[in-house]
Formats: structure tokens, C-alpha cells, sequence
């Protein structure tokens, strides 16, 4: 077991449920870095975990994977797996960067930081 896994408190064989996790983005890391003039990362944070039936409201599901999750528990239909821990709010950040013609530009860029995770 690695020492990520017991830091998450995941167990063998035992899946955590749908939770927010830390994500440092590294602009010099994903090549990024040449246009980017600030911030060097941020923490755009992802979404792990299981969607276990029956759904609580603590996982925050939609009414289509309540739905697709009693398909899935009652096997109704082959092939229909359990609903997805997946970002369902996401928050902006500001950019410093370069433009095209070199300029320094401050844009707010949209959906670039995982606020809540949801089973969807």
C-alpha cells in the first residue's frame, strides 16, 4: 500500500466515498509556464471516491444518478454502472499572462477550480 493511499485514508479493498481532494497545478510542470506570468500553481482540486447505493444527500446526487444507481443496485439493465464522483461547482481564477503580441493580460478564466464534489 503507498503511503498517497493511507494519506487519503483508503483501505484495501475498501473505496473512500466521493470527496474533494488537493490538485497543485503547476504551470512550469504542464509546460505552461512561457505565458503564464502569475500565479506559478494554483489548487484546482479534483473529485474521488465511490457513489455507493443507496445515495445520501451528503453525496450530493442528482436525481438522475439516484435513478441511475438503483438501476445499477437492482441490475436491471446490464452494463449500467454506478453514478460518477465528479466537480459540481467549479470557481474562477485570475491569470497573469503573456497574449500574443506579448502584452500583459489579467483575464479571469472560468471553471478551473473544483469548489464541491457530487455523485452525478
Amino acid at each position: 500500500r503507498s503511503a498517497r493511499s493511507v494519506e487519503h485514508g483508503e483501505e484495501e479493498g475498501v473505496s473512500m466515498p466521493c470527496q474533494r481532494l488537493p490538485l497543485y497545478v503547476d504551470f512550469e510542470e504542464i509546460g505552461w509556464s512561457g505565458w503564464i506570468v502569475s500565479p506559478r500553481g494554483y489548487n484546482a482540486y479534483h473529485c474521488k471516491g465511490s457513489c455507493p447505493f443507496p445515495l445520501g444527500q451528503n453525496m450530493r446526487p442528482t436525481n438522475h444518478a439516484t435513478v441511475q444507481s438503483i438501476i445499477h443496485a437492482l441490475k436491471l439493465i446490464k452494463g449500467i454502472e454506478t453514478p460518477c464522483c465528479v466537480p459540481d461547482k467549479l470557481f474562477s481564477i485570475n491569470l497573469l499572462y503573456f497574449d500574443d503580441d506579448e502584452n500583459v493580460v489579467l483575464k479571469q478564466y472560468k471553471d478551473m477550480v473544483a469548489g464541491s464534489c457530487g455523485c452525478h
